[in-house]
C-alpha cells in the first residue's frame, strides 16, 4: 500500500491499471487440478477494472479505509476462476489517496507486488499523466519463461545439489528460536494495545484474517546510528539487524543455539525482473556465546549467511524433505527476519509516495519486518506480524519494544559481551530489583533452641504436642529434651556435629529434635521405615557423627556405619549429669540441620540448613499468625515441610497435632481436625489437588491450608474456595535450599484465582530476582530463573563444592560478598508485584520443535472434572520421536476415555500441546517433599510408533489422498499434513482429491486449521456434514494487502 501525497486523476489511474496489468501475465493466472494434474492457467483481464472508494466525507476517513480494507483482505479468492488481485485507490481527501495492491502470495510477494508492480503503476501514470509514450517493458512479464525456469531448477543438477546441502546443514540442528508468551494484566493488555503511530494503525487490518500485527517507529536520527554501526562492523543493514536480534533471542528463548527463518528475496534470472513470487524462507543456524561480543556475534552470522546463500532457490518446503524434519510443529523453522530493503520513494506524476506497509497473509510463526517508507527522510518500522493464536497484539507491542531496546543496547555496548547486556533500566528495573524486595525486618539474633526457651517462659504450661490421647506441656517438652541434650554433649555432640535421628513420626521425635538442636548439635532426620541400604548411603554421605534411634531399629541401621547408634530411650532417661541445661554452645550461624533436597536439580544433595535461616522463617510476618495456632504434623519428617508443620508453631507458641502413623488421606484433615480442633494443615500440591477433586468439603472448619512445592491447578484452588468460602489458601513457594518457603501468597476470600501459579510476594528478609542469561534482570512479565537471596538462603550442599558453586552463586544485586540461589524455578513478575510460578526449568521441553510449558498441558487437563490428578511428561517412541503423554488419575474410580480427553485438550491448546498419549494410574508417584515424581512414571504403551491407521472409510479415503499428494507410502490419521512436506500448491491438489473422492466441501483455510486426517474428519463432524455432493465447489483463501 502507499500513501500518495496529492490528487490522483482516477481517470489516469485506472487507464494505468488496465495497461500495466495488460501487461503482468504473470499475475493474471489460475491454478486448476484436472486429469494432468495441477496447472498454472493464463487468463485474460475481461471485464476488470480497479476499484475507487472517496472517503473524503466521512467523519474518520482514515477509520472508514481501515474498515474497507479489512472487508476487501477477508474475501477469500477462488483460485481457480478469480482473478487472484485486488487493485484501486482510497481517497481520504482532495490532495491524499492510497494506492491499494491486494493479491494472492500464490502469484506475488512484497517485492514483486511493492516493488516492481509498484514502480511500474507510477511509471505509467506519470507517463499518461504528462500526455507522453508509455516506456516499453525492458522484459515482458509473461507467465511462460517465469515458470520454465522454475521448472528447469527443479530437473537441474542444482536442485539436486541444493536438497543435499540442507539435509546436511540440518543435520542435528537446534530447535527454532519461538518467544514464550507474555503475562499482561488486563491493564497493560488495554494500554498495550492502544495504537502507536499512524503506521500501527494500519497494521489493524491483518486482525480480519486471524492474525494480529502490530508497527514500531525508529526515529531517523536513530536509524543512523544503526546504519553506521552496520558499515563500522562490514556487514549489510539486514545482518546487524538480524545478528541484534538474535541476541535478543538468546535472551528472551534461553538458548544458546537456535534456528531462525530468513525471507530472501531469491530473484535471479527472469525472477529479477518479473513481479511474480519468488520469495522463499529458509533456515539459518544461529549461535549466542555470552561471552562474544556484538561484533563477533554479528560477523559469524554473516559468514553464516553466506554459506547458504548458494542455496536459497530451494523452496522451504523441499528444504523441509529433504532434511527429513521440521523443527517446529507449526511447519516452519522458527521466527522470521525479513528486512525489507526494496522501498523507494515514487511519484505519480508530481505526487510523492511513500510505501505504508503490507499485511503478508496467514502464516504460522512470528514475523518481523524492517522498512522504510522510501522517502529521503523515512523513519524505520518494524513491524511484527503473528497468528492470533500465538499472541495478543499487547504482547506483540511488548515484544517489539523489547526487540528495539536489545537493538539499541547492542549498538551501544562497544566491545562488552552480549551476556552482560542488561536492558531493564529506569523504573522498570526499580519494579523488577526494588520494589518487590523492601522485605527488610528485624529479626533477633538468637539459635532456634533459645527461641524455644522464650516460648517455654511465656507460658510453660501451654500444650505444645498432642498425639491422640497424649498432650505434652511446653514445660515437658523443654525437660525432656533439655535431658536429652545433657545426655549428647556427654557424648561429645555440639556446634557443627551431625546427629542421624532414625525415628517415626511422634512425640519421641521431636523431643530427639529438640534435643539435638539444645545439644548444639545438627540434626539429620532419617526415616527408619527406608531400605537400610538407602539409609546407609544418606547417613554416610551426611557425615553424620552418630545415629540416634530406638532399640527397635539399632541392629539393622547401624549395620555397616562407622558410628555409635545411641538408642533414645537411654539417653532421654539418662539424668548421670544431672538438670537439662540449655545454654547450648551453638551461635545462630551455626548448623541446625541437614536436609536433602527432592532431587529436583539432580541427584539429592545434603543442604546444610543454620540456626539464622530457620529463625529467618518461623519468625516472619506473614507465617506468625499460623505458628500461634494448631498445626498438625503429617508430612514426612525428612522434607523441609518439618519447618512449617513443627518449628513453626513451637517456635511462636503454638500447638503441634501429631498425625496418626501413615499417609495422609482424602478425609484425615476432617477426622483430625474435629478431633483437636486444628487451624493449618500443609497439603503438597498433588494432595491438595486431590482432595480438591474428590472431598474438598473435607477441608472446611480450618483456618488456612498451605499449598504448594509444586504449581497448584486453578481448578483445584476453585474447587476448594467454592466449598469452603471461610478458609484462607496459602500458596507458598521455596526449595529445601531456601529453608522451604521465599514467598507465599495468601488467597483472600473475595480475590479471584486469576493465576494458578501465584506464589506472592517475597518473606521477610528475603529477596527474589528473576533473571535470564548473565544474570539479567528480565522485565514485568517474562518469564526468567528465579535466583533467591537474603537470610533463608542455607549454608550450601555439604561435602559438595561443586555443586554448591554451581547454584549457590554471588549476588551481584546485594551487599558484597552475599549468595543466592539458583533455584531452577521458571517464574515471571506479575504486573501486582506478585511472583508467579511458572514451571520447573526441566518442566519445559521441545516436542517436535515446539518448546513445550508440561504445566500448562497439566492446569488445562485438571480442568476436565472427572479427573483427580494429571502429570505430562515426555516420552520417546520406539521410533525414536519424542511424545507427550499424560498420565492421569480419575475422580472416584471413574473411567476416562483417551479420545475423549485428546478431544477436550484440543479444544483449548495448540495441536503441538495435545498429548498423543493417556495413561490411566491409580494415583501419581510423589517424593518425599509431596512433589510428582516424574522419575517414577511408568513408561506408556505406544500404538504402533508414530502411526496410527485410519478407522473408518472417510479417514482411508483421507489418509490415501495425504500420500498421493506427499508422495509418501502411507500417512497416518495424526500426521501433521505440513510438516510432511505440505505447501500451498499441494494443498490445492489435496483439496481437489478429497472434492473428486468425498464429494465433500473442503477449503485451503480448514486444512490449514485441521492438518490432519482426523482433524479434517472431526471438523466435519462438528460441522454436521451432509453425505450429499456439496452445490458449492470453491476454495478460498484470503488476500494479502
Amino acid at each position: 500500500m502507499w500513501d500518495v501525497d496529492g490528487e490522483l486523476d482516477s481517470a489516469v489511474m485506472e487507464s494505468a491499471f488496465l495497461h500495466v496489468m495488460g501487461e503482468a501475465e504473470v499475475l493474471r493466472v489460475n491454478f486448476v487440478d484436472d486429469a494432468g494434474g495441477l496447472r498454472l492457467v493464463p487468463r485474460e483481464l475481461g471485464d476488470w477494472r480497479p476499484f475507487f472508494l472517496d472517503l473524503g466525507a466521512e467523519a474518520d476517513p482514515e477509520q472508514a479505509a481501515r474498515e474497507a480494507l479489512a472487508d476487501l483482505v477477508r474475501e477469500p479468492f477462488d483460485l481457480g476462476s478469480d482473478l487472484l488481485f485486488r487493485l484501486g485507490v482510497v481517497r481520504l481527501a482532495a490532495n491524499r489517496s492510497l494506492l491499494v495492491i491486494a493479491y494472492h502470495h500464490l502469484i506475488s510477494d512484497g517485492f514483486g507486488a511493492g516493488g516492481l508492480l509498484s514502480r511500474r503503476l507510477a511509471e505509467v501514470y506519470t507517463a499518461l499523466k504528462r500526455g507522453e509514450p508509455v516506456p516499453e517493458l525492458p522484459h515482458p512479464w509473461d507467465t511462460g519463461s517465469f515458470a520454465a525456469e522454475a521448472t528447469e531448477y527443479l530437473a537441474s543438477p542444482k536442485f539436486t545439489e541444493d536438497t543435499e546441502f540442507w539435509r546436511d546443514y540440518l543435520k542435528d540442528a537446534p530447535a527454532p528460536a519461538q518467544i514464550p508468551r507474555v503475562a499482561l494484566s488486563e491493564s497493560m493488555r488495554s494500554a498495550l494495545s492502544e495504537p502507536l503511530s499512524s503506521a500501527d494503525r494500519w497494521s489493524e487490518v491483518a486482525e480480519t484474517i486471524g492474525m494480529v500485527s502490530r508497527t514500531l517507529t525508529v526515529p531517523r536520527a536513530e536509524a543512523d546510528v544503526w546504519t553506521a554501526t552496520a558499515k563500522s562492523m562490514g556487514v549489510w543493514m539486514s545482518t546487524m539487524l538480524t545478528a541484534a536480534a538474535s541476541v535478543f533471542f538468546r535472551h528472551r528463548c534461553d538458548r544458546p543455539e537456535f534456528v531462525l527463518s530468513l525471507a530472501v528475496g531469491n530473484r535471479v534470472g527472469v525472477a529479477r525482473r518479473t513481479p511474480g513470487l519468488a520469495v522463499n524462507v529458509v533456515p539459518v543456524r544461529v549461535r549466542v556465546p555470552l561471552g562474544a561480543t556484538f561484533g563477533e556475534i554479528a560477523e559469524a552470522l554473516d559468514d553464516e549467511m553466506y554459506e547458504i546463500s548458494g542455496h536459497t532457490a530451494c523452496h522451504y518446503s523441499e528444504i523441509q524433505r529433504a532434511s527429513g524434519t521440521v523443527l517446529s510443529g507449526r511447519g516452519s523453522y522458527g521466527a522470521v527476519m525479513n528486512v525489507v530493503e526494496f522501498a523507494e520513494q515514487l511519484h505519480f506524476g508530481d505526487s510523492p509516495a511513500r510505501y505504508s506497509g503490507a499485511t503478508t497473509g496467514t502464516f504460522e510463526e512470528l514475523s518481523i519486518g524492517v522498512y522504510s517508507d522510501g522517502s529521503p527522510d523515512s523513519d524505520l518500522f518494524i513491524r511484527l506480524d503473528s497468528p492470533a493464536s500465538l499472541y495478543h497484539r499487547a504482547e506483540l507491542r511488548f515484544i517489539g519494544e523489547e526487540l528495539i531496546a536489545y537493538i539499541r543496547a547492542v549498538v551501544a555496548a562497544g566491545e562488552r559481551p552480549v551476556g552482560a547486556l542488561d536492558v531493564v533500566s529506569g523504573a522498570g528495573r526499580d519494579q523488577v530489583l526494588t520494589a518487590p524486595n523492601g522485605t527488610e525486618a528485624p529479626v533477633p539474633d538468637l539459635t532456634v533452641s533459645q527461641l524455644f526457651a522464650r516460648q517455654v517462659e511465656r507460658d510453660p504450661d501451654a500444650a505444645a504436642l498432642v498425639a491422640g490421647d497424649v498432650t505434652v506441656s511446653y514445660r515437658e517438652l523443654d525437660e525432656r529434651s533439655g535431658r536429652l541434650a545433657a545426655a549428647l554433649r556427654r557424648r561429645q555432640v555440639g556446634p557443627e556435629t551431625v546427629v542421624a535421628v532414625a525415628m517415626p513420626r511422634s512425640v519421641d521425635l521431636a523431643v530427639a529434635l529438640l534435643g539435638v538442636v539444645k545439644a548444639g548439635g545438627a540434626y539429620l532426620p532419617v526415616d527408619p521405615a527406608l531400605p537400610a541400604e538407602r539409609i546407609r548411603a544418606v547417613v554416610g554421605d551426611s557425615s553424620a557423627r552418630a545415629l540416634l534411634t530406638e532399640a527397635a531399629n539399632a541392629e539393622a541401621l547401624s549395620c555397616g556405619l562407622d558410628m555409635p547408634a545411641m538408642l533414645f530411650d537411654d539417653l532421654a532417661s539418662d539424668t548421670a549429669g544431672g538438670g537439662h541445661d540449655s545454654d547450648a554452645a551453638a551461635r545462630p550461624d551455626n548448623l541446625l540441620a541437614v536436609l536433602y533436597d527432592s532431587g529436583t536439580t539432580g541427584a539429592a544433595t545434603a543442604v546444610g540448613v543454620t540456626h539464622r535461616n530457620m529463625a529467618r522463617l518461623v519468625l516472619d510476618r506473614q507465617g506468625k499468625d499460623t505458628g500461634r495456632g494448631t498445626v498438625l504434623w503429617h508430612a514426612p519428617h525428612t522434607s523441609d515441610a518439618l519447618a512449617l508443620e513443627v518449628w513453626l508453631p513451637l517456635l511462636n507458641g503454638g500447638r503441634v497435632v501429631v498425625a496418626p502413623p501413615g499417609e495422609l488421606g482424602i478425609d484425615t484433615p476432617a477426622e483430625v481436625r474435629a478431633a483437636h480442633e486444628i487451624s493449618t494443615v500443609w497439603l503438597p500440591a498433588a494432595l491438595f489437588s486431590a482432595i480438591a477433586a474428590q472431598r474438598p468439603e473435607s477441608l472446611a472448619g480450618l483456618r488456612e491450608v498451605w499449598t504448594g512445592g509444586d504449581r497448584v491447578p486453578a481448578a483445584a484452588l476453585r474447587r476448594v474456595r467454592a466449598a469452603c468460602p471461610e478458609l484462607t489458601i496459602v500458596n507458598g513457594h521455596g526449595p529445601t535450599e531456601t529453608t522451604g518457603f521465599a514467598a507465599c501468597h495468601r488467597l483472600a476470600k473475595d480475590e479471584p484465582v486469576r493465576h494458578a501459579g501465584t506464589v506472592g510476594r517475597p518473606m521477610d528478609n528475603t529477596a527474589l530476582y528473576v533473571l535470564g542469561p548473565g544474570l539479567a534482570p528480565v522485565p514485568v512479565g517474562v518469564t526468567g530463573e528465579l535466583y533467591v537471596a537474603g537470610a533463608g538462603v542455607a549454608r550450601g550442599y555439604l561435602g559438595r563444592p561443586g555443586p554448591s558453586a554451581e547454584r549457590f552463586v554471588p549476588c551481584p544485586f546485594g551487599p558484597a560478598g552475599g549468595l543466592m540461589y539458583r533455584t531452577g524455578d521458571r517464574v515471571r513478575w506479575g504486573t501486582d508485584g506478585r511472583l508467579e510460578y511458572v514451571a520447573r526449568a526441566d518442566g519445559q521441553t521441545d516436542v517436535r520443535g515446539v518448546r513445550v510449558e508440561l504445566a500448562e498441558v497439566e492446569e488445562v487437563l485438571s480442568e476436565y472434572t472427572g479427573l483427580a490428578q494429571s502429570a505430562v511428561a515426555v516420552r520417546q517412541d520406539s521410533a525414536g520421536q519424542q511424545r507427550l503423554v499424560a498420565y492421569v488419575v480419575p475422580v472416584g474410580g471413574r473411567t476416562v476415555s483417551g479420545d475423549e480427553l485428546r478431544r477436550f485438550a484440543a479444544g483449548l491448546l495448540p495441536e503441538s500441546m495435545v498429548p498423543s498419549v493417556f495413561t490411566v494410574l491409580e494415583r501419581l508417584p510423589v517424593t518425599a517433599n509431596g512433589r510428582v515424581d516424574r522419575a517414577a512414571l511408568p513408561e506408556p504403551r505406544f500404538d504402533d510408533g508414530t502411526y496410527r491407521a485410519p478407522r473408518n472409510d472417510t479417514e482411508r479415503i483421507l489418509a490415501a489422498s495425504f500420500a498421493e499428494v506427499l508422495e509418501l507410502d502411507r500417512v497416518g490419521i495424526d500426521e501433521d499434513f505440513f510438516d510432511l512436506g505440505g505447501n500451498s500448491l499441494r494443498a490445492i491438489r489435496l483439496v481437489g482429491l478429497i472434492r473428486a473422492e468425498l464429494k465433500q466441501e473442503v477449503s485451503i483455510r480448514r486444512l490449514f486449521a485441521a492438518r490432519t486426517v482426523i482433524g479434517l474428519s472431526d471438523m466435519w463432524k462438528d460441522l454436521g456434514r451432509s453425505s450429499r455432493p456439496s452445490l458449492r465447489r470453491r476454495t478460498k483463501e484470503g488476500a494479502v494487502l
